[in-house]
């Protein structure tokens, strides 16, 4: 197995920078996402490393070895793109089989009728059926090989995208939002079933995606990249309860985190609307204070006040949207639904954040180490 490493690549189109001095590593055999907004470069970086893309500067090396100077078809990399790029003209046998035909036969040898009477011919062709129906085995779809492209499902397609790749045992996995094309459902069966092969196969494996969800539930780890650059890298856990950043805290997490402005007194108390949030800082002044929805409940008797705008009730779960005087963003509480209580539009509740949950941001968003201490303490000793 081949690891990846990318080393400060940069790529500019125009005005336009792609990459600024990305660097990321992936261990052989791991899974990693590449995760962000449309425009902040994922697919460049990804597009880079199978050398459809020449950065500006940077090294990028597979298993070891420098690649910078190789095309695309010499790096043993095979890429699954969103599009799936399946011949239309050719049976799902025959599309799986094209990246073995163009590396194992030469252009005599996969002419009609005359490469058939060349020496090696007709048993390089057995080995490839052979190869073609293991993997079609493998991914369950050996009753589609005669199938053209247009009479499959997005699904069966992707399967098909999927063997064509895996049929070369390449060392490297490249897949360029191979399931946006697919419904929900699909989606959900898809990616599970898109683990496991990784799990078979063992190839280092780039994925490349928008969906959040798709990232946190796939990935060994996540890199999380916008304008550009890769924000954070860790394990979905860390990603989702450690953010370094608060874009990175903003984007990872459905409903998204609740972040209030807020300020730290002399005493590094930190207060929203000058309520007391129970958590103090080592600095002064404005900073953001953030918390995730689950961990914030609605409390009759102290909090932010807040007022009602709208409730989710979601069967498990309720999700209660609150409007905090001189924000911009209604908060977002989410509540077990058998021990939620009954909420009316209008109605004036407080909020409180579990201070031992709370993320801090500076001005510039980035972490800051924050301490829960009890509410009412008139000092505090930081350090």
């Amino acid at each position: 197995m081949a690891g990846i490493e990318a080393k400060d690549v940069s790529k500019r189109f125009g005005d336009v920078q792609a990459l600024k001095g990305v660097s990321l590593a992936v261990a052989p055999g791991e899974f990693v996402s590449l995760v962000g907004p449309s425009g902040c470069g994922k697919t460049t970086l990804m597009r880079s490393i199978a050398g459809l893309e020449t950065p500006d500067s940077g090294t990028i090396a597979i298993g070891g070895g420098d690649v910078g100077g190789l095309r695309a078809a010499d790096r043993d990399v095979a890429m699954v793109f969103q599009s799936y790029a399946l011949y239309p003209h050719l049976t799902a046998r025959q599309n799986m089989a094209v990246p073995l035909v163009m590396r194992r036969l030469d252009a005599w040898r996969r002419l009609p009728l005359i490469g058939d009477l060349l020496p090696g011919t007709r048993a390089a062709k057995a080995e490839i059926a052979a190869e073609v129906a293991r993997t079609a085995e493998l991914l369950g779809i050996e009753k589609l090989l005669e199938r053209k492209p247009g009479q499959l499902s997005g699904g069966q397609r992707q399967r098909v995208a999927l063997g064509r790749a895996i049929v070369r045992h390449p060392r490297v996995f490249l897949l360029d939002e191979p399931l946006s094309n697919l419904d929900a459902g699909l989606r959900v069966q898809t990616r599970k079933e898109i683990v496991e092969l990784h799990r078979r196969v063992g190839a280092s494996t780039v994925y490349v995606t928008h969906d959040q969800t798709e990232a946190m539930t796939m990935s060994d780890r996540v890199a999380v990249m916008m304008a550009g650059e890769i924000l954070q890298i860790g394990s979905p856990r860390d990603v989702y309860l450690d953010p370094r950043d608060l874009r990175v805290a903003a984007f990872v997490g459905s409903p998204k985190i609740n972040a209030f402005a807020a300020e730290a007194g002399a005493d590094g108390l930190v207060r929203v609307a000058g309520t007391p949030t129970g958590v103090a800082v080592a600095i002064q002044g404005a900073l953001t204070f953030a918390a995730r929805p689950e961990d914030i409940a609605p409390n009759a008797h102290d909090g932010i006040p807040a007022r009602v705008e709208h409730v989710e009730f979601l069967g498990e779960a309720v999700l209660l949207h609150a409007r905090v005087a001189g924000a911009t963003e209604a908060v977002v509480a989410r509540m077990d639904a058998r021990r939620a209580g009954t909420f009316e539009r209008g109605q004036s509740i407080r909020l409180r954040p579990d201070p031992a949950r709370a993320l801090l941001f500076d001005a510039a968003g980035k972490r800051i180490v924050a301490r829960a201490v009890p509410l009412g303490l008139k000092e505090i000793a930081l350090g």
